[in-house]
């Protein structure tokens, strides 16, 4: 054999293992393609499962805002006095910020002598029951002939002048005693030496009463329907996560901020137990809708396959789509109007690799 014919044989053999070749990986990819698209060759998945179950669902709109006290005020003192700082009677000290004072609780006492005897408290006492007698004698006079009406009149008025004396006396001598208008907390208890001159205007004590709370927040423009006075409110602070609070919406502005398009709405809280704080700020989920027993299952449990919500049952150990029609929701479970029935048993773990028709295995 000749070179050239040994040239020509081995460009021959090298082309037909280059189709030889091609023909081979072809031939691979194919099955390994027909072996992915075989169901009977899918791998099989552990699930868990869990009941769907009637719940009660709450649909809400949420807001913050500033937790404030509904009664608020700074005490000053009226006239001028030396500084007496009084005992709380709960705990047998003096007075403390954080102390719960009750509505007439004197908790500072301005000593004035001078204040004292100006009053002439004894004086008008003493003038009340001088009036009184000389009234009940008109009066008997006026039935023996003795005396006119006109005196009668007179003196009746000049009893009651006496009494309107001794209330102003007494008013004034209450000038001296710094007094809790009502119930509630002293949070501004400034520190003053026992026995100080204070002078007349000067800041003494302020108290709040924050068992009932408000908020003042802003609602954007597209809650405008759905928003109604007298909703309830659940209320919540990121310190106190564990504490849900009631609130009800009292008040809404039925004008819009022409800058922001939101408008104003209140918010009352009970506080029965102070554990929210003025000044704190505040989560407010105001139910829009409540619905009680109603088919749910967690929100975290659909999947989304082409805009359509959907769930896994199990039949003959393989995963079965379901697809939901769904209603209100809130923030873990949402609502089933139809697609599964109560008790039906849906995958709550191991969805997340499942397709319609997957091979499962149910564990406990």
């Amino acid at each position: 054999m000749t070179i050239f014919e040994q040239y020509i044989n081995y460009k021959h053999m090298n082309n037909a293992l280059k189709i030889t070749g091609i023909i081979t990986i072809g031939l691979m990819f194919f099955s390994c393609n027909n072996k992915n698209n075989n169901p009977a060759s899918d791998s099989v998945t552990p699930v868990w499962l869990e009941d769907v179950k009637h719940r009660s669902i709450e649909e809400y709109i949420t807001t913050t805002g500033t937790a404030k006290a509904t009664k608020t005020i700074e005490i000053k003192s009226e006239i001028a006095g030396l500084y007496r700082l009084q005992k709380n009677p709960k705990t047998g000290k003096a007075y403390q910020l954080g102390d719960a004072v009750e509505s007439g609780a004197v908790i500072v006492r301005l000593e004035n002598k001078e204040h004292e005897n100006n009053t002439q408290l004894e004086s008008k006492k003493l003038q009340i029951l001088i009036t009184e007698k000389e009234w009940e004698g008109q009066k008997t006079l006026l039935e023996k002939g003795g005396a006119t009406q006109k005196d009668v009149n007179n003196a009746e008025n000049a009893y009651i002048n006496a009494k309107l004396a001794l209330e102003n006396a007494y008013i004034k001598l209450e000038q001296l005693n710094i007094t809790a208008p009502f119930q509630g907390v002293i949070v501004d208890l400034p520190y003053l030496t026992p026995g100080v001159e204070v002078p007349s205007g000067s800041e003494i004590v302020d108290i709040m009463d924050y068992s009932k709370m408000y908020i003042e927040t802003e609602f954007p423009e597209n809650t405008l329907t759905k928003l109604t006075v007298g909703q309830n409110v659940h209320i919540t602070n990121y310190n106190i996560k564990k504490e849900v609070l009631k609130g009800i919406l009292t008040q809404l502005s039925p004008a819009l901020n022409e800058d922001t398009r939101t408008f104003s709405g209140y918010i009352e809280i009970d506080n029965p137990k102070l554990k929210l704080r003025p000044g704190m700020f505040a989560k407010a989920d105001i139910i829009t809708i409540r619905k009680d027993s109603i088919l749910t299952v967690p929100k975290k449990l659909l999947k989304n396959n082409h805009g359509n919500k959907i769930v896994y049952t199990i039949d003959r150990n393989s995963a079965i789509e379901k697809t939901l029609q769904t209603g209100i929701s809130d923030e873990n479970y949402i609502e089933v109007v139809s697609g599964l029935e109560a008790n039906d048993k849906i995958v709550r773990k191991g969805h997340e690799w499942l397709r319609n028709k997957s091979k499962v295995k149910i564990m406990k």
